[in-house]
């Protein structure tokens, strides 16, 4: 029980330091869109890539066909392309 609630209090803890983190970086911007979007998924209003259950069922399935059609790009490529 106590491991629990440790963990959890750790968990809260990270989400605090990055929503910290999320508002001052969103004091530095200027796009006013972009502030508005941050501004509502800090508050609660809008949450980032909400799918219901069919609508993520679509793109799993879209995913899954993209796969066996050999579009993507592998971790390697990607930070070969980005210089990581």
């Amino acid at each position: 029980m106590e491991t629990t609630v440790r963990t959890q209090h750790n968990v809260y803890d990270s989400l605090v330091r990055l929503r910290n983190k999320a508002a001052s970086l969103a004091v530095q911007s200027e796009d006013e869109a972009l502030l508005a979007d941050i501004v509502a998924m800090l508050s609660g209003v809008k949450r980032p890539c909400t799918y219901t259950a069919e609508e993520f069922s679509c793109v799993l399935a879209e995913s899954d066909e993209d796969y066996r059609a050999g579009r993507f790009v592998t971790q390697n490529e990607l930070r070969n392309r980005y210089g990581l």
